[in-house]
């Protein structure tokens, strides 16, 4: 007998009485799947947010039996049926990041751009919309600190919190967790991945504007950390409106910036032209629903040519180990 949204409420509110917190976040997403609701949205967002990370992680297999990589554009690419976290491995192992085209389908991408429009829309509203932005409120004021400065840093270039938007975040993790991205994370992380509440990201990137510096995402997050990036593509890309550049090479290290450069995390094109020779250095053009898979250690930056004209959307989601978690970060469980 199938259980209703009442029913999937009550238990929810039992749940977190009686100190089961995790529980009573299933029931939740179960009703809300149901009935999406508003408040419920706000209390999922909320009972995301976690300070309990410790270990836990199994090591993974290195008896991968040897991957025969196919290329897209250079980079190397599956189906997301056929993606395993072996294939992952081998193709970070060769080029740094795995492609993987039409991974959601045209209506699920244009459901998922809406909700990037709406939650944009949203925060620039004199009187918000609850569904599509409502911050969250932190548990100290240093985390209270953090979030402030990240938000106006995603807002000026144009990003929103995912975590801003309780019901784009609701689809977002609902998307990756039915098209088996949590669980291909988990299995390639060696443990339940949790999100960083600062580096989830709701793109829309003009096509006018700054260029952007070639970057290692890892130079903002630490040097001791295992992350899983899903990058999704939500319009068309590359051509028109800014997609990435990307250089296709494993790195296991990073490149640190000479010493003239305006920010401490920014490569030069001088440094970048050694990948060049190598034939290394690639600008994708994506399609709307195509994913791109990568960690923390790949030098990317967006790509903006001039007479681009069109808009880019996006979501990033980077997922981690929560043993090797960033530190003074803001966890978020998926």
């Amino acid at each position: 007998m199938s259980v209703g949204v009442t029913e999937l409420d009550l238990a929810a509110n039992e749940a977190y009485e009686a100190g089961r917190q995790a529980d009573a976040l299933r029931y939740l997403i179960a009703a809300n799947q149901l009935d999406p609701d508003p408040d419920r949205e706000i209390r999922i967002r909320d009972l995301r947010f976690t300070d309990e990370l410790y270990g836990g992680r199994t090591s993974p297999k290195c008896d991968d039996a040897p991957i025969t990589l196919s290329y897209n554009q250079g980079m190397p690419t599956c189906s997301l049926a056929d993606v395993t976290p072996a294939v992952v491995r081998a193709a970070f192992k060769d080029r740094g990041c795995l492609y993987i085209p039409g991974a959601i389908d045209e209506g699920e991408t244009s459901r998922m751009r809406d909700a990037v429009d709406n939650a944009q829309n949203s925060r620039l509203d004199d009187v918000p919309d609850p569904r599509w932005h409502h911050r969250p409120r932190m548990a100290t004021s240093e985390d209270a600190f953090t979030m402030v400065s990240v938000r106006g840093w995603a807002n000026a270039v144009g990003g929103a919190l995912g975590v801003d938007s309780p019901r784009a975040m609701f689809l977002t993790l609902d998307m990756l967790q039915r098209n088996g991205l949590i669980a291909l994370a988990e299995a390639y992380l060696g443990e339940a991945p949790v999100l960083s509440a600062s580096k989830f990201m709701l793109w829309r990137i003009p096509g006018e504007g700054p260029e952007a510096g070639w970057h290692q995402d890892g130079r903002f997050l630490g040097d001791d950390i295992f992350s899983l990036n899903v990058w999704t593509a939500l319009s068309d890309c590359g051509e028109d409106a800014p997609g990435m550049d990307l250089v296709l090479e494993r790195l296991n290290h990073y490149v640190m910036p000479p010493a003239d450069s305006v920010f401490d995390w920014v490569v030069s094109d001088l440094q970048v032209d050694e990948y060049r020779e190598r034939d290394r250095v690639v600008s994708p053009q994506f399609k709307g629903g195509d994913m791109l898979l990568f960690d923390n250690w790949l030098l990317h930056r967006t790509n903006r040519r001039p007479g681009m004209n069109i808009t880019r959307y996006a979501i990033e989601s980077w997922l981690f180990a929560p043993s090797a978690f960033p530190k003074g970060r803001i966890a978020v469980t998926v």
